[in-house]
This record gives structure tokens, C-alpha cells and sequence, in this order.
């Protein structure tokens, strides 16, 4: 019989591997990025799991952005401890761990990205007086086989935040759109350039392209260079401002689809502000 008051919320070790990939069997259809960054975050701090009856049932990341930011991440409940009260407790173990760093840096503020229709996880965090911040459009589509070398740009400044006045996505990740985040995107992301357009790829977690500026008429010449990133016929996922949905039917057109039904092209991707 479960127990909420026997679960234990600790720090990840390296023996819990195989439970935390149990856990992402279930998320996102089977094709949850935890199994390919579990070992990285188990070797980086801050990351948490909760053990019932000597088994991890759940894991929660905090990860150090730039600009004061405290990354909430990687939410996970296994399917059969869903609704039981798990993530709500790893919400709080881990905003109090947080509220101690704050101790001795009032500055940090705590941040997360959470999936438009992740009902539990938003109602969870509303609980906790999460405000929403900023929003975008996230969709894929099929890769193509031919692929083409693109510009890698690594002369850029704050002139890449144009589309993006608040927060720049880097895959299900956000940096605050400032000088601060610079240093943090060029060791976590790439900006490249081709005839037509410029683009940046997100690679915290699973790599996604961020359309720097609004979508071309040429994008499908520029699904190439695109693809040079991700391998010859492999899925593209893509993010772009949401500034910009009168271009989507333009995505649409080229094949790019949200991945449900999201029939009334909501804003997929929300970005949110934990109280600290």
C-alpha cells in the first residue's frame, strides 16, 4: 500500500539509473530525452529523486541558468504513482531546497517550461503561484534526406534576441533575452545561417532550431541545412516566436505539424515564474 509519508526525496545516484529510465517508458509516448541526459544530470548537482520502499518513484532537476535563474526540470512520476500526491511533494522538497540558495543569493529568481496541455503540472504549480511569462510555438515535422552544411555564425550579440524580446528558447529551455545569456548560448546552442535565413539550435536536452527571424518563403531550401544537425532523415522539431503565427500556415505548408491535435494553434510552449 502507498504511502506519501514513507517516500524520502534525496539526491540521484548513479545505481538509480535504471529506475529513472523506467520512469520515462511512459512519458511522452515512449520517446521521453531522459534515457540520453540521465547520466549527465545524475553527474551534475541539484539533481533529486524520491524513493519509496527503496525504489525511485520520481526525479526533479534544478538546473543554474544564466541571469539569476534557478531552471526547475524533468519533472517525472512513474505512471503507477501518478495522482498520489508524488509531484506535489517534489515540488515542495525542491522549492525549499531553492528558497536556501536564494538565502545566499536574494538575486535568483525560479523558473520552468512546461507543455500547454501538462494539465497536472500546471494546476500543480498554480497551487504554488506560478505566473506565466512567455509562450511559444513548438511543431515538427519530418526530416528530409539530403542534407547541406550551414554558416555557423559565432559573431553574434544581443541582435539574436529580435523576435524574442523576453525570453529566447534553446530547445524546452529559456534564457532571459540579455547580455547576461550570451556566454550560456554559445556553450549550449549554435547559431547558423543560410541563403536565406538565420537560425539557432537548442542543445540542452534534445536539440530543436529557434527561427531567428520569421519564416521564409525558401524554408523548404532551408530544411538542408537543418537536417545537417539532427542526421540524413531524422525528425525536426522547431520553435518559433510567438510574435509570429501568421506564419504558421507557411510551416504548415512545408509539412511542419503539431505534434497533437492542436487544431487552434494554441501556444504550446509556456514558460513560468515560481515565487522565490
Amino acid at each position: 500500500m502507498f504511502d506519501i509519508d514513507k517516500c524520502s526525496v534525496r539526491l540521484a545516484r548513479r545505481e538509480d539509473r535504471e529506475d529513472l529510465i523506467e520512469i520515462s517508458k511512459r512519458i511522452w509516448d515512449g520517446h521521453d530525452y531522459l534515457p540520453q541526459i540521465v547520466d549527465r544530470w545524475i553527474a551534475e548537482p541539484w539533481f533529486f529523486v524520491c524513493e519509496f520502499e527503496a525504489k525511485v518513484i520520481a526525479c526533479l532537476k534544478l538546473s543554474e541558468m544564466p541571469d539569476n535563474v534557478i531552471w526547475f526540470e524533468g519533472l517525472r512520476v512513474h505512471a503507477k504513482y501518478q495522482g498520489k500526491g508524488v509531484a506535489k511533494l517534489m515540488n515542495r522538497e525542491l522549492l525549499k531546497f531553492a528558497s536556501g540558495l536564494k538565502s545566499q543569493n536574494p538575486a535568483l529568481s525560479f523558473e520552468f517550461c512546461t507543455y500547454y496541455k501538462n494539465v497536472e503540472s500546471l494546476a500543480l504549480t498554480s497551487k504554488l503561484g506560478s505566473v506565466k511569462v512567455d509562450s511559444f510555438y513548438n511543431l515538427e515535422r519530418r526530416g528530409v534526406r539530403k542534407v547541406l552544411v550551414p554558416e555557423i555564425i559565432t559573431d553574434y550579440g544581443r541582435e539574436i534576441f529580435a523576435g524574442y524580446p523576453d525570453y529566447l528558447p534553446l530547445n524546452w529551455h529559456a534564457v532571459h533575452s540579455s547580455e547576461a545569456s550570451l556566454d550560456y548560448i554559445r556553450k549550449h546552442a549554435t547559431v547558423f545561417r543560410t541563403p536565406n535565413s538565420i537560425y539557432l539550435l537548442g542543445r540542452v536536452g534534445e536539440q530543436c532550431i529557434t527561427f531567428l527571424e520569421p519564416p521564409q518563403a525558401e524554408i523548404g531550401e532551408d530544411l538542408r541545412y537543418m537536417q545537417y544537425f539532427f542526421g540524413s532523415g531524422k525528425r525536426i522539431s522547431a520553435t518559433i516566436s510567438r510574435h509570429w503565427q501568421s506564419y504558421l500556415p507557411l510551416l504548415q505548408e512545408n509539412k511542419f505539424h503539431f505534434w497533437d491535435d492542436n487544431q487552434d494553434q494554441s501556444l504550446n510552449m509556456l514558460v513560468f515564474k515560481l515565487p522565490s
